[in-house]
């Protein structure tokens, strides 16, 4: 006859599969999370926005990054040369742009700092037995930070660059409009869609352990209701 085991053996073994899963889960965790760090690095490096000129078959690209703007030349599809410009140049006309780029660098730089953070806690031996109030904390947080480096471009640069230009209103982050006898194109550069991958992976590995760890909290047990 086999033995049957023990209350305090099963529940020993239910309190180590509780930890190998979120053993587990935070291997999955600091894997998006070191990406989503990467992601948000090569970012800082990499245009937030880019503003197009089109007259005739001529077309002129500018690129916006941290401190500088890049200017590509294209004649009947064809690239002609490129020009950079440092913010703090006399030739430089969009100001108001440049200001808050500089802000939203700054935000991604934070929102890099906070990731950063994140993955160093869930790497280090105390996030195995992480209280989940301090997992809730640590993903609100992350939220926060995400969604304020995500959507703080999208909201200034429009208005920003409306002041600039002064001839029309540029109505969204991306979009495109004549005012002849220029065609004119905006949107997202390669660095805010490194920033939109950065918060996504960077939301799932922090709230991921979080979600874990109310599945894997004990349910109480319900109360025997006395004979009638």
């Amino acid at each position: 006859m086999r033995p049957v085991p023990s209350a305090g053996s099963i529940h020993q073994a239910v309190r180590w599969r509780t930890r190998l899963q979120l053993i587990l889960n935070l291997n999955r965790s600091r894997v998006a999370l070191a990406f989503a760090v990467l992601l948000a690095f090569v970012s800082l490096f990499l245009p937030l926005w880019s503003l197009g000129q089109t007259v005739g078959n001529d077309r002129a690209i500018s690129s916006f990054s941290w401190t500088y703007v890049t200017t590509d030349g294209y004649r009947s599809g064809a690239w002609t040369g490129s020009q950079t410009l440092p913010y703090s140049s006399s030739q430089f006309s969009f100001r108001s742009v440049a200001g808050v780029l500089s802000n939203a660098y700054i935000v991604d730089l934070v929102f890099l700092i906070v990731l950063a953070v994140v993955l160093a806690l869930y790497s280090i031996e105390y996030s195995r037995t992480m209280p989940t109030v301090s997992l809730l904390i640590l993903s609100v947080i992350v939220v926060g930070a995400a969604l304020f480096a995500l959507f703080y471009p999208i909201i200034g640069i429009p208005a920003a660059a409306t002041t600039d230009m002064g001839t029309f209103t540029i109505r969204g982050f991306w979009g495109a409009m004549s005012d002849p006898p220029a065609d004119w194109s905006w949107g997202p550069g390669t660095g805010w869609w490194l920033v939109l991958f950065s918060v996504v992976l960077g939301v799932l590995g922090t709230i991921l352990p979080y979600i874990k760890s109310i599945q894997a909290m004990p349910h109480a047990p319900k109360a025997a209701r006395p004979p009638a």
